[in-house]
């Protein structure tokens, strides 16, 4: 999923958008929301499934997007019937996504649901192939779009379906889609109990459907449409083939006692809060007196992706995460401005050779203008405020956090309970689960989110962690204009936030000491005099504060998630890997039962710590997961074992 999506072509007739591609209407003009209602609500008994439902996800899996009106009925009845506990996880792929504008255009027509549609475009993603998830609803409902073919995006799915919304263009207007490859992904993400249901009768679906699984009925259609069908599933799933065993999620159970979580940084107050919103009690103990001590606790942080010239598996992760994360910002920026903005990013090209890079990336066309362009030096002055050296990339969607002040956000749940000065000096396996060596706690689950330290536990040790010094310098604001944007070079400066200046950083590779030094705080100075010269000059005189902290970087430089191995076991059961890259295994991963791990996030954390929680949080509760397979495959903490283990074959 790398080439670049097309958006939709659309013919508008008054306020009913059709598809120039497909030469179909989005909804019913005799009444979009009575057709959603008959077609799908009723369809699949989601009234009363909806009260029904006290605790963890109710799923939806939907094969056309369109204008996201399914997605907003579903919604509004799963906020009218379903209990808080609960959490609505919506997942729909889309081939030609709308653009913002056309989305509100359309959504305009339905002003009952001004809430939900206003939440979904200010989340709403750019078109750019992949997972993007946005959390509504202070997180009692998620939507997961899979934006590309579904025939190809399905197959990077991981979830257990409860209702699908088999919509899209008539099978007779869009034939690729209708087909047994979609079929079949349709059974593998359904179990037992799972119901579907489309507008169409087509002869070619009905069959499709039954010849994988699903009991089919015919039921009188909607307005004047004689007949639809809908049905429910009676086969068994099958794992894809070609998925590598050893990263098969763990089986999951029922949570019936709070789960812990070891650090309240980014990464454990995300964790945290992404397993509240599924209504799961959460403890969080944290060895300092409050959260976000260490690396973390810078007072301001950049928000943005690097971005190569063609897209990566990385940098899907990477824009998936900035996505997940923008959109918790957005609608704080202006009832909480003090946790952050989105007032866009300048990513300045202060040498030749990135120039050269910038240049590529502009020219491979991977990306849309509406997620990054390029700005001339003098457009980038005007930009930041201030006079730019250098021309840039500017990412209008992306901007600044204040780490500590986000922490304190997340960690605001009625689920989540935090102990403070409350250090673990280790962890014991028991019968039952885990004990806390050092506190009074047990746990059947434990998250371990704290950076470095994490190595201190027995069970972690092998994970190739690094620690890289780093210090940031804060300054009083001068007299004059302020910075406008965030900026970023060689370093990062953010627009000042409580009348101070923060900016740096310096990157120490082998240095643990945390001690303030004046000779990083003049590289801090020379890189932001390369970058803002003007802004440089003001600052220079001013008296200077510093923070220093340790980032908790890996030896790829992606982060850790995912549960944790028993190593010999797991090294024991793939030795076969040795001699043979592609050899058939069957048996799963040995793991340690109820262990996760959520760190190495490096200076990224702001993109990639609340995605990577939402991750977390599903791989325990048995939650869709919100990325594709394969770059939940490259967060892994087994994939350095597995790598080391094929590399002998070579």
């Amino acid at each position: 999923m790398t080439e670049r999506l097309a958006t939709a072509r659309l013919q508008w007739q008054e306020s009913i958008p059709e598809s120039e591609q497909f030469g179909d209407i989005y909804f019913n003009r005799a009444g979009g929301v009575a057709e959603t209602e008959h077609v799908f609500i009723q369809a699949n008994n989601l009234v009363e499934r909806f009260a029904a439902h006290q605790q963890g996800s109710f799923v939806i899996a939907e094969t056309g997007f369109g204008t996201g009106l399914n997605f907003l009925c579903a919604r509004e009845l799963w906020l009218q019937q379903a209990s808080e506990q609960g959490q609505l996880h919506f997942i729909s792929c889309e081939k030609y996504p709308l653009t913002r504008d056309d989305l509100a255009r359309a959504l305009s027509a339905f002003p009952e649901f001004a809430d939900g549609a206003a939440q979904l475009i200010d989340s709403y993603p750019e078109p750019v192939p992949g997972f993007f998830t946005l959390r509504l609803d202070q997180g009692r409902v998620l939507l997961t779009l899979l934006l590309g073919d579904a025939l190809d995006t399905l197959p990077q799915l991981d979830a257990r379906v409860d209702a699908w919304f088999l919509d899209g263009f008539a099978p007779a207007k869009n034939p690729e889609l209708w087909n047994d490859r979609l079929f079949a992904q349709i059974a593998r993400l359904s179990g037992p109990g799972t119901s579907c249901a489309t507008f169409t009768a087509a002869g070619i679906v009905r069959r499709g459907l039954q010849a994988v699984g699903f009991d089919i009925r015919k039921v009188p259609g909607f307005g004047r449409k004689r007949e639809m069908i809908s049905g429910s599933f009676q086969g068994e799933p099958v794992r894809p083939a070609g998925q590598p065993i050893w990263f098969q999620r763990p089986e999951h159970g029922t949570i019936d006692q709070p789960v812990i979580v070891i650090g309240a940084g980014l990464a454990g107050a995300s964790t945290a809060r992404a397993l509240a919103d599924q209504g799961i009690p959460v403890r969080v103990l944290e060895r300092h007196a409050e959260p976000a001590c260490e690396g973390s606790g810078n007072p301001q942080g950049a928000l943005y992706a690097k971005l190569p010239a063609k897209p990566t598996p990385h940098s899907r992760f990477h824009l998936a995460g900035l996505s997940y994360t923008a959109g918790l910002i957005r609608p704080l920026q202006h009832e909480q401005p003090e946790i952050g903005q989105l007032c866009g990013v300048l990513q300045l090209a202060t040498t030749a050779k990135e120039q050269t890079r910038q240049q590529q990336l502009v020219d491979t066309g991977a990306y849309p203008e509406s997620l990054v362009r390029a700005v001339s030096a003098s457009a980038a002055s005007e930009l930041a405020g201030q006079d730019c050296a250098h021309p840039a990339l500017f990412f209008p969607d992306a901007g600044w956090v204040s780490p500590p002040a986000f922490c304190r956000l997340l960690l605001d749940h009625p689920l989540i309970q935090c102990h403070y000065n409350t250090p673990v000096a280790a962890l014991h396996q028991t019968d039952s689960g885990w004990q806390l060596i050092g506190t009074a706690f047990t746990a059947n689950q434990v998250v371990v989110c704290c950076a470095n330290e994490a190595l201190r536990f027995e069970q972690l040790a092998q994970l190739p962690l690094k620690p890289i010094r780093g210090q940031t310098s804060q300054v009083d604001q001068p007299p004059g204009r302020p910075l406008n944007t965030v900026v970023c070079g060689e370093g990062y400066i953010s627009p000042p936030l409580n009348g101070r200046y923060c900016f740096g950083a310096s990157f120490k590779l082998r240095d643990t000491e945390l001690d303030v030094r004046d000779e990083e705080h003049q590289h801090n100075q020379d890189i932001l005099q390369r970058a803002l010269p003007t802004l440089a000059e003001s600052l220079a005189g001013q008296p200077r504060q510093g923070r220093v902290a340790l980032r908790c970087s890996s030896a790829d430089y992606l982060p850790l998630v995912g549960p944790v191995p028993n190593l010999p076991a797991f090294i024991e059961t793939y030795a076969k890997l040795r001699d043979d890259a592609r050899w058939p295994f069957d048996a799963l991963p040995p793991l340690l039962p109820g262990l996760f791990v959520n760190t190495g996030h490096g200076s990224k954390g702001l993109i990639s710590c609340p995605i990577s929680a939402q991750l977390t949080a599903a791989l325990i509760s048995g939650a869709p997961l919100p990325l594709e397979a394969e770059l939940v495959q490259i967060l892994h903490p087994a994939r350095f074992t597995i790598k080391n283990l094929i590399r002998q074959t070579l």
